[in-house]
């Protein structure tokens, strides 16, 4: 996912930024920045992650703060500031997991802690300090303030790598190692899954009220992120009372969940950079009746937003169904009360990604056309050739979602067993 996604916006990149100046060197930077994620998705070992970690936020704060837009210097210091937090909290973990649990390759950890059985108390504090660290990066309510303004102001190529790719990551890095860590399952579960409701909703509700089209999907985006938070915190829950089978569901959800909101919000932001090149704006309110006019692009538009809205034939379908499947499963184990709130979640937390989209395709694609974008025209082919091959991708993810599914759930299944006792 990371390499096709950061291919594709490199070859947008190409067209979209191709006046600007020190293009050797921002793509220089971008290869760094895909470097970090690579090594990090690929590490086995907690000093490498932590490196690759570092190497990707020193790379894409570069990015954000040259050729961002706006007050850059000044947003791309806040990103700065609050990714390095996190990494030193993720930092704290792993000394501290080198200490007690005397092992840094990430493999060894369940057998480690079999053996030394070192006191709950502490492998909670060390989780804990690794789960902010993450939390952070994924921008899980209240750690999220960073997002909004780093998303509006950093170059819209780069928004979309972040946003589809990087902050996911953080996800896969919760599943990779903080579900090593069983003994403390059961006591951050619970934790995961209000917070995780809480951004879900958060996300969505500030999305509703934004005209800049680039700010109302970076809280998409912060919404999302609480979804993919949802299935891991129902997964952690049904690890920690022996429901395996159970736990692969929500889980299996959230990491494909990853893939397809990478393929649908990529798409999404870079179309804020067609809108901002063809027709000078990314104001909702400064557009209207652009279907007509970018009747490519507004397919592209009704493709991203149908996958985030989970729309059957999309893979949004897919990630979505197994994670509140998996949600709802889990709360049922915790009684038929809780069963019954998490359906309402679910419920209210899909109609709020509903609202925001529909009025967003709405705004911008149907209506009256501003007398400004009346000699509005299609972007060039080449602009919108990435963003044709993810709708595709997204669509086929969709209708053979087994392709990828099978084998992430028989990694998580052989991940759980690993930490059986």
């Amino acid at each position: 996912t990371i390499a096709i996604v950061s291919a594709l916006i490199a070859l947008y990149t190409i067209k979209l930024m191709r006046d600007s100046e020190n293009m050797g060197i921002f793509f220089s930077l971008y290869q760094l920045f895909f470097l970090g994620m690579i090594g990090l998705a690929l590490s086995t070992n907690l000093i490498e992650f932590f490196v690759f970690f570092e190497i990707s936020v020193v790379a894409s704060w570069a990015l954000i703060n040259e050729w961002g837009s706006g007050e850059k210097e000044k947003v791309a210091l806040k990103y700065f500031l609050f990714t390095e937090a996190g990494a030193l909290c993720f930092l704290a973990g792993i000394v501290a997991t080198n200490g007690y649990v005397q092992t840094l390759e990430i493999y060894e950890i369940p057998t480690k802690i079999a053996q030394l059985q070192p006191d709950v108390g502490i492998l909670v504090a060390i989780v804990s300090a690794m789960l902010i660290g993450f939390f952070v990066k994924m921008a899980i309510f209240p750690l999220h303030s960073w997002l909004p303004d780093t998303y509006v102001e950093a170059p819209t190529p780069i928004t979309a790598l972040l946003s589809s790719a990087m902050s996911g990551l953080a996800a896969y890095a919760i599943v990779r190692i903080v579900f090593l860590y069983t003994p403390t399952l059961q006591y951050i579960a619970v934790v995961m899954i209000v917070l995780a409701v809480i951004t879900m909703i958060y996300g969505a509700v500030n999305a509703l009220g934004q005209d800049d089209f680039k700010r109302l999907l970076a809280y998409s985006s912060i919404s999302q992120m609480g979804y993919i938070l949802l299935g891991l915190g129902a997964a952690a829950f049904a690890i920690s009372i022996g429901a395996s089978n159970l736990a692969t569901i929500g889980a299996t959800g959230s990491m494909f969940h990853y893939i397809a909101h990478a393929m649908g919000k990529a798409i999404l932001f870079l179309l804020v950079g067609v809108f901002t090149l063809q027709i000078g704006t990314r104001s909702i309110s400064q557009m209207g009746g652009l279907a007509s006019k970018m009747p490519f692009t507004a397919v592209m538009m009704f493709i991203g937003f149908f996958t985030l809205m989970g729309v059957p034939f999309t893979s949004g379908f897919i990630s979505e169904w197994m994670i509140f499947t998996g949600a709802i499963s889990s709360a049922s184990l915790a009684g038929e009360a809780f069963k019954i709130l998490m359906a309402l979640i679910a419920i209210i937390a899909t109609a709020l990604t509903f609202a925001y989209a529909l009025w967003s395709i709405r705004k911008i694609l149907f209506g009256q056309t501003p007398p400004q974008l009346n000699g509005a025209k299609e972007a060039a082919l080449s602009l919108l050739a990435p963003l044709i091959v993810m709708a595709l991708l997204s669509l086929f993810l969709g209708l053979y979602p087994t392709i990828f599914t099978k084998e992430i759930n028989n990694t998580i299944l052989s991940l759980i067993s690993s930490t059986a006792p």
